[in-house]
């Protein structure tokens, strides 16, 4: 399943015993930072390469060199003020009950002459802005957010988490708040302290099939970050609402809202990203975000591979494009497609049925689920890598 991994370093042990739930492998790591279950061979290789570099930056931050410059760091006011790391709300993500809900067609449900994600974001908004009255007067909280963030923009502090990210391979956005944490404290030290880190870091490739996104976080600041994914949006004509809701999620990281939009682009020409984006907005969890993510990637891969996308819609809940060929796609996020009551229910439907359809699956298809979807018109592609499609598929006749 994950040919590439050590099942057991100095910094993790992952069970060798791999659950499939609900179309997902299973994965279970054990490590001096906490337990973790994961859902899906891509989630385990990034937690596994985070574990790695936490483990490095714990060597580090017991050299004298680092104490002494974390000690100095600590000193300013402006760092003691905003503290030595940002700490996100800590989560492992995982697909299972948002692809049985998809499945189920109650993931993504659209409704008709109406934006439940734009009805969604106005609530947003309104509490948003009571609860800041209530809180404390409104130019005060404004005074003091403006504070903390020139003040770590300023002293160096972002941009230097930034590069120590590049360093070591990792998302400076990352939902693992023990990395952040190491992140934070390393910036700061190398920012106000001084610190200046020359140690080996472990190799990775996890996040080569976004390498451009990366190159992009890494690269530019967050406000930046943020201007770029709105003038994104308007260049692709989304209305202004969505765009707002869309850069104001705190579904999706920042990073994940750049690769959402790298993809947007790649689907263009079907003239349905204000749909796409309104999709995304759906999503009510890091399951159904993580969900909507690698989706997408598909789409696009066969975009880029077989032929282009004339159209994108849903069908039954379920995201779907009709190609320049004539085939409805159906991209299937999963590790393990089996044949169970559900998929049955769900891909044999009559709402799914046409003469030309496909099925692309992010991970692997049964003999019998093959067998299954092959006998009711399905043609099946499997193991579809991130941006990558089976040569088969790009060669074969239609």
């Amino acid at each position: 399943m994950a040919p590439k991994i050590q099942l057991k370093t100095s910094a993790y042990r992952v069970s060798p015993l791999v659950e499939v739930s609900d179309l997902a492998y299973t994965f279970r790591v054990e490590s001096e930072y906490g337990s973790y279950r994961v859902q899906g061979v891509q989630q385990l290789e990034a937690l596994l390469h985070e574990l790695e570099v936490i483990e490095t930056l714990a060597e580090v931050s017991q050299s004298e060199a680092f104490a002494s410059s974390l000690s100095s760091s600590l000193a300013s006011p402006v760092a003691t003020t905003v503290g030595v790391a940002k700490r996100p709300v800590a989560s492992v993500t995982g697909l299972p009950g948002g692809v049985v809900r998809y499945l189920g067609g109650k993931l993504y449900q659209v409704k008709r002459g109406s934006s439940k994600a734009l009805e969604t974001y106005r609530d947003y908004r309104n509490k948003d802005d009571k609860e800041e009255v209530r809180e404390e007067p409104k130019e005060k909280k404004k005074l003091v957010s403006s504070a903390g963030k020139l003040s770590r923009k300023h002293l160096g502090h972002d941009s230097s988490k930034r590069r120590w990210a590049r360093q070591l391979g990792v998302d400076p956005y990352s939902k693992n708040e023990v990395l952040q944490e190491a992140l934070g404290r390393i910036a700061w030290a190398s920012t106000l302290g001084g610190f200046a880190g020359d140690f080996a870091v472990p190799s990775s490739e996890v996040f080569s099939y976004a390498g451009k996104a990366r190159e992009l976080v890494w690269d530019r600041p967050a406000h930046q970050l943020e201007r770029e994914i709105v003038d994104t949006l308007k260049d692709l004509k989304v209305e202004k609402e969505l765009i707002h809701a869309f850069r104001d999620t705190p579904i999706y990281s920042l990073t994940e809202k750049m690769e959402l939009c790298l993809g947007f682009k790649n689907l263009k020409e079907s003239g349905d990203v204000a749909f796409l984006v309104d999709f995304a907005l759906r999503a009510e969890n890091d399951e159904d975000a993580e969900l909507m993510i690698r989706t997408l990637e598909v789409l696009v891969s066969y975009s880029q591979r077989v032929a282009g996308i004339a159209s994108i819609g849903e069908r039954r809940g379920m995201l779907y494009a009709c190609s320049n060929r004539g085939y409805d796609i159906y991209p299937l996020a999963v590790d393990y497609l089996h044949w169970t009551p559900l998929v049955y229910e769900a891909l044999l439907s009559e709402e799914l049925a046409a003469d030309k359809r496909e099925i692309w699956v992010s991970g692997q298809v049964s003999p019998i689920a093959k067998l299954q979807l092959r006998e009711h018109g399905w043609i099946v592609y499997e193991q579809v890598d991130r941006y990558a499609v089976p040569s088969s598929a790009a060669t074969a006749k239609r």
